[in-house]
C-alpha cells in the first residue's frame, strides 16, 4: 500500500466522523516492530509505527526506513511509520529523506516562536514530499520526573490556535495531564481542556503517553477530541518481560526465534488490547 500524507489525513478524518483514535505503538527493534505489524494486520486496524530517536541511534535511520518501506508496501491495512518525539530538525528532516511517512519534531520546550520556527521548517519540507508532521504544545514530560508538575506544562489554546496556524502541521500532541512511563500516581486529564482545543484546532489531537492510563480514561478522552493513542512504556515492558520469562523458561540455548515468537505472542495481546480500546466502541 502507498502511504503519503493524503492517506494519513483520509483516516484521520474517518476517525473523526467515528469519534475513535488511531492507535500509535512505539517499537525498540524489528522482532517488535514485526509484533506490531501482524497485530495490525490481523484486525485489520490502520496504526502508526514508530521509533524513537534513541531506536534510531541503535539500528540506524536508513536501516529502520528500508525496512519500513517494505513493511508498508506490502502490507494491505494502511501501517504509517512515524519519527517520534524528535527534538533536531535536521534528523526530521533525513527521515523524510529515508522514507518515514511520519515525523513529529518536538520544539515545545523552547519558546513558542522558536517552537514554531522549527515546527515550519518541518512541515514546509515534509510537505513538498507528502509527508505528514506532528508537532507539541505543552510540555508531555516522563513520570516522576524531578520538577514536573503537569499543571504547569499544560498545553494553552491560545498557542496552540497560533502554532497550527504559523505552521499549517498536520497533528498536534496536547499537554493534558498525561505523562511517558508508567504513573506513579492516579492521572488526572483535563478534559475540559482537551474539549476546548478540540472545538476550536481543526487539526487531529494526539495523547502521549497512553501507558497506564486507565482504559475509562482513555475512552473519554477519545470521546473528548483525541485521535491517535500513542503507547510505548507498555509495550517495551511486555515485550523485555516476555524475553526474559523464555529464556529463563526455554534456557539461553534456545533459538532467538522460539524466544522472540513467545515474546510477540504476549505483545500482540497488549497491543490488540490498546487496539479495542482506541476503536472506543
Amino acid at each position: 500500500m502507498i502511504v503519503d500524507r493524503s492517506l494519513v489525513e483520509m483516516l484521520f478524518q474517518e476517525a473523526e466522523k467515528g469519534n475513535y483514535a488511531i492507535p500509535h505503538f512505539n517499537h525498540s527493534d524489528f522482532w517488535d516492530m514485526s509484533a506490531i505489524v501482524e497485530a495490525a494486520k490481523e484486525t485489520k486496524t490502520p496504526v502508526f509505527i514508530a521509533c524513537l530517536p534513541k531506536v534510531i541511534d541503535a539500528i540506524g535511520i536508513e536501516k529502520l526506513g528500508a525496512v519500513a518501506k517494505i513493511t508498508m508496501e506490502q502490507s494491505d491495512v494502511p501501517i504509517i511509520y512515524h519519527l517520534d518525539h524528535c527534538h533536531s530538525v535536521e534528523t526530521c528532516l533525513a527521515a523524510v529523506d529515508y522514507g518515514y511517512r511520519s515525523v513529529m519534531i518536538d520544539a515545545a520546550d523552547l519558546p513558542l516562536e522558536e517552537n514554531i520556527a522549527a515546527v515550519k521548517r518541518v512541515v514546509d519540507y515534509a510537505h513538498a514530499r507528502n509527508v505528514h508532521v506532528e508537532a507539541e504544545i505543552g510540555k508531555i514530560k516522563s513520570a516522576g520526573e524531578e520538577g514536573y508538575t503537569p499543571v504547569e506544562t499544560l498545553a494553552g489554546l491560545e498557542d496552540a490556535k497560533t502554532l497550527v496556524e504559523e505552521t499549517g502541521v498536520d497533528a498536534l500532541a496536547v499537554s493534558i495531564g498525561s505523562e511517558h512511563g508508567f504513573y506513579q500516581h492516579t492521572p488526572k486529564l483535563d478534559y475540559d481542556l482537551l474539549e476546548k482545543i478540540h472545538s476550536h484546532i481543526q487539526v487531529p489531537l494526539v495523547l502521549h503517553g497512553g501507558s497506564g492510563i486507565p482504559e475509562e480514561s482513555v475512552r473519554r478522552a477519545i470521546s473528548g477530541g483525541i485521535r491517535k493513542v500513542n503507547v510505548g512504556t507498555h509495550i517495551r515492558h511486555t515485550y523485555i518481560t516476555s524475553v526474559g520469562e523464555a529464556i529463563q523458561d526455554m534456557g539461553p540455548m534456545t533459538h532467538t526465534a522460539d524466544i522472540m515468537a513467545y515474546a510477540k505472542k504476549n505483545v500482540k495481546q497488549v497491543l490488540k488490547d490498546w487496539i479495542r480500546i482506541c476503536a472506543n466502541k
